[in-house]
């Protein structure tokens, strides 16, 4: 799978991250071994094996169809939207989630490491986000970082582990800017989460159009 997806990289001139191609390589991105697997305590995220990826890029995010828009896709969500490397057509570089019913997305995050702290810090503030079987949500954050541990940004690591040492306890968070709070169980506040998240994401993160698959 690692030659694969080193194909897909060279195809769309995309560089496979370290981090990434890390994973990839070990086996830890593979459902043949799930114990194994890295970020799979995320919310609503699923890898893409490489030939997943090259049909998701012939069929749909492909530079032809997207305006010059360039897209590696590593992930998807189980709406089926995209989680991609990108090279917008206007030079810019990074990480983004990729609507699959939406005429526009963002390009949110400057690496893949971003990326990984940024959902990392979603489930921290709001371990209800968790599957119901995880058991200890605490414990099962822990052992899922640590399979990624090493291979993060120093700092960004860091910064996980600095929430991680938080015990679990309840905090005020709202789902909507008009909706009203509900108590959950978390490792950070939504305060801290907003202040991490604007530490590891775009400050103005650039737009970009979508041609859904269907047209």
């Amino acid at each position: 799978m690692s030659e694969s997806f080193e194909a897909l990289a060279t195809s769309t001139g995309i560089a496979l991250p370290a981090t990434l191609r890390q994973l990839i390589g070990s086996g830890r991105t593979s459902y043949d071994n799930p114990d194994c697997m890295a970020l799979s305590a995320l919310y609503d995220f699923r890898w893409l094996s490489a030939q997943r990826a090259g049909e998701v890029i012939a069929r749909w995010l492909n530079p032809v169809k997207q305006n010059g828009n360039v897209f590696l896709p590593f992930g998807r969500s189980g709406a089926g939207d995209a989680y991609c490397l990108v090279r917008l057509r206007s030079g810019e570089e990074g990480v983004a989630m990729v609507w699959h019913d939406r005429s526009a997305s963002r390009l949110r995050y400057a690496s893949f490491d971003h990326f990984v702290v940024a959902e990392y810090l979603a489930m921290f503030a709001d371990l209800d986000l968790l599957d119901d079987d995880a058991g200890d949500p605490a414990a099962c954050l822990r052992a899922d970082v640590a399979k990624v541990a090493g291979l993060l940004d120093p700092a960004l690591e860091r910064m996980l582990h600095a929430c991680l040492d938080k015990p679990p306890t309840g905090h005020p968070y709202r789902q909507g800017p008009a909706s009203r709070p509900d108590m959950v169980f978390s490792l950070i506040s939504q305060d801290e989460e907003e202040a991490l998240y604007a530490r590891v994401s775009m400050p103005e993160p650039p737009a970009f159009d979508v041609v859904a698959r269907w047209e």
